[in-house]
């Protein structure tokens, strides 16, 4: 099964997404050259047919069948590129998921790793049931994650086998004019390949720029890259996403959309907080790589396993304003914390690892920030930690819980020590009311010595002076 999903994952990532899109960009290119000779030719044809002149006609009508064979040409460059630039962006969002579902079954190998060693510890039945029901929803998830992986490869295929080139025009009859040579020839299927190596990327010998999140990435322009470049201004060295659109931050994690110019909320995935300026200025994130905007400058693995109100981390990766999904107070609140430190984590080193793919197909040279591999895995190592982790008042005994009436009547001193087995006191308790008899017969005001509970005996609160008669005479 493990084979099955990494040759699946294989097959996804080697498509070269970034050339689709550069030889997308070369057609286009033609067509509008093409677009362009023949508008020139079709005006020349105009202006020759209008002048006077012995075979003018003849040659107007030359130039126009020329500028008619452009434009066909133009039409068939524009329907090559559009084919080849969905194929590219397909690539792109499949490879992006691809790296995504590879890091979750890593994770979720581990995981089950880790569970098999307690199911064949030998341990008592609880731990070892406990074992067994996370090996199967392991290896549940596990399969899922293949078929995932061979939906996203099934759904790739499909859209590759649309990019079909096409037919070029049929030259025009132009003559003797013409040469020994037929351009275009008007022959079989053009292929939709094409565009050189020097096309897809430049070198790696390329300039850099160190962004403010601590990503190093190429100067030069790359059109078709997803790493935003310099002229992004704070955004340089952050990831576009293929499938969402929103910047990912490759140090945090961290997104945000910048057509609507909002954060988006790690664990719902929306837009949250009003509308900022950050397009063109983010106050606060220049604060060296994989710091937060705080001014706390609390680190992402601070804030992996504690909830969002006691620290301001999260607070912090947005301008100060807390996600929805977090800005709340509840016994959930810790447990989703850790669950969106572990979305962040996530999110951080898909990114790294497109960025990285992009760049060695040609894309913009691209470094990840230092430490962002490791953060990334601390966080959520931390997070998956605290998650399994059981809270201390479900590991103490029983008896610990459980209620006592003799010690809360000892601490409150509601009662006297507890009466010899059999003794002259206990014999006196069980009695119909014999002690409490006892104790008003006798003349003693004063406390007994074997009475250490503390309490007045009856006498102390009976009046001295006898009752006379009544008011009414009864």
């Amino acid at each position: 099964m493990a084979d099955d999903f990494h040759r699946t994952i294989d097959v996804i990532l080697s498509a070269n997404d970034y050339a689709m899109k550069a030889a997308a960009g070369a057609w286009m290119a033609l067509a509008s050259a093409a677009t362009g000779s023949s508008d020139s030719l079709n005006g020349i044809a105009a202006e020759t047919a209008a002048e006077p002149g012995i075979g003018l006609v003849e040659l107007a009508d030359r130039l126009s069948g020329v500028g008619g064979w452009g434009d066909g040409a133009a039409a068939l460059a524009m329907s090559v590129s559009r084919q080849l630039q969905n194929a590219g962006e397909a690539s792109s969002m499949a490879a992006e998921r691809a790296q995504s579902l590879l890091l979750e079954y890593q994770n979720e190998v581990e995981a089950r790793a880790g569970k098999e060693e307690d199911a064949t510890s030998g341990g008592n039945g609880a731990v070892t049931l406990q074992a067994d029901k996370a090996l199967a929803m392991h290896g549940s998830r596990i399969e899922e994650l293949r078929r995932e992986a061979e939906s996203e490869r099934d759904t790739l295929v499909a859209v590759f086998g649309e990019v079909i080139g096409g037919n070029a025009p049929p030259a025009p009859e132009v003559g003797a004019a013409a040469g020994g040579g037929v351009p275009g020839g008007g022959a079989g299927p053009v292929g939709a390949g094409g565009g050189s190596a020097a096309t897809a990327g430049g070198s790696t010998d390329a300039p850099t720029h160190l962004a403010a999140n601590g990503a190093a990435i190429g100067t030069d322009a790359y059109p078709y890259s997803s790493v935003v470049g310099v002229d992004g201004g704070d955004f340089a060295g952050w990831v576009r996403s293929p499938n969402t659109g929103f910047l990912v931050d490759p140090a945090t994690g961290r997104e945000f959309d910048p057509v609507s110019g909002r954060w988006i909320d790690p664990l719902t995935g929306r837009p949250f907080g009003e509308v900022t300026d950050y397009a063109t200025r983010l106050a606060g994130l220049g604060g060296g790589p994989g710091a937060l905007a705080g001014a706390g400058g609390v680190g992402l693995v601070a804030v992996g396993g504690g909830p969002a109100p006691q620290g301001s981390g999260f607070a912090g990766l947005y301008g100060g304003v807390l996600p929805p999904s977090l800005a709340h107070t509840g016994p959930a609140q810790p447990q989703l914390a850790r669950q969106a430190a572990g979305n962040l984590a996530h999110k951080a080193e898909v990114a790294n690892r497109f960025a990285a793919r992009e760049a060695a197909q040609g894309g913009r040279p691209y470094l990840p920030p230092p430490g962002a591999g490791s953060q990334a895995a601390a966080t959520a190592r931390g997070a998956a930690a605290a998650s399994r982790t059981r809270p201390r008042l479900f590991g103490e005994s029983p008896d610990t819980w459980r209620a006592r009436a003799a010690d809360a009547s000892a601490r409150h001193r509601l009662a006297g020590p507890a009466p010899a087995a059999g003794g002259a006191q206990g014999a006196a308790r069980t009695g119909k009311g014999g002690d409490r008899r006892e104790r008003r017969d006798s003349g003693t005001g004063s406390r007994s010595a074997a009475d250490g509970s503390g309490k007045e005996p009856d006498r102390a609160w009976c009046s001295a002076r006898r009752a006379g008669r009544g008011v009414l005479g009864e």
